[in-house]
């Protein structure tokens, strides 16, 4: 799932884009949650209540007691990857904005034009992103389409790929799926998730991956599996 937030201390708009996002991400068929703040002080005591929870913010710069280049400011010291994309009426206040690594400015005057962009280009990067990880080679840095499937075994992590197999340091398997569950991965046995994208075919209780290696489904795992193969084929693949 998708963590999108929109902090804006004008209710009306903050309504007005909410609607905007889900019709736009409704079509793609994106699975989003989205959290609504009427002020910097409630989005930052949302950081307070969990650790780095949201994927990508959409920050009004001109608020009252805390603006939002304040906020992103504060924002940066908790979570380095949130995507940024800010949202105001005046234009001279972009350059302000580039030093908290900005993704996106959006016009307001301008939000039906320029939402749109921002907000696919914000989906694609975050499917894009590459994750470190320390391997028994040394780091590697991989993104998800690289990533065919993890799997648990021998007490660590095994990442496969295309190309190669790579045994990492990670001992807990509950770390992978915390993190990349939500990123289009789906479980098919306690110690292994796999890339639905590349999710060939589903046989009895197994599956055919691209790379044309067969893994086996448990039982309780494949509703979950037929729900992500088909999902991943009405968006579309990489």
């Amino acid at each position: 799932m998708i963590n999108i937030v929109i902090c804006d201390d004008d209710k009306n708009f903050l309504s007005y884009i909410e609607n905007r996002i889900i019709k736009i991400l409704e079509a793609r068929q994106e699975n989003i949650k989205i959290h609504k703040f009427g002020s910097g002080m409630e989005l930052l005591k949302a950081y307070d209540k969990g650790a780095k929870p949201f994927d990508i913010i959409l920050l009004d710069i001109n608020m009252p007691k805390i603006d939002g280049l304040e906020l992103a400011e504060l924002i940066r010291k908790e979570d380095e990857g949130t995507i940024l994309i800010f949202l105001t009426s005046m234009e001279e206040e972009v350059y302000k904005t580039f030093k908290y690594n900005t993704f996106r400015f959006i016009r307001k005057t301008h939000i039906d034009q320029e939402l749109e962009e921002a907000l696919l280009s914000a989906m694609k990067k975050l499917s894009a992103e590459k994750y470190i990880f320390k391997t028994a080679d040394g780091e590697i840095a991989l993104t998800t389409e690289e990533i065919i499937y993890f799997e648990f075994m021998d007490r660590v992590v095994h990442i496969v790929t295309f190309n190669s197999k790579f045994r990492t340091n990670i001992r807990r398997f509950k770390d992978i799926e915390d993190a990349f569950l939500p990123k289009g991965f789906v479980g098919i046995h306690r110690s292994c998730i796999v890339n639905q994208n590349y999710i060939k075919a589903i046989g009895d209780l197994e599956i055919t991956l691209d790379n044309g290696e067969k893994l086996p489904v448990s039982r309780y795992r494949m509703e979950d599996v037929k729900k992500a193969f088909i999902e991943a084929a009405r968006k579309g693949r990489y």
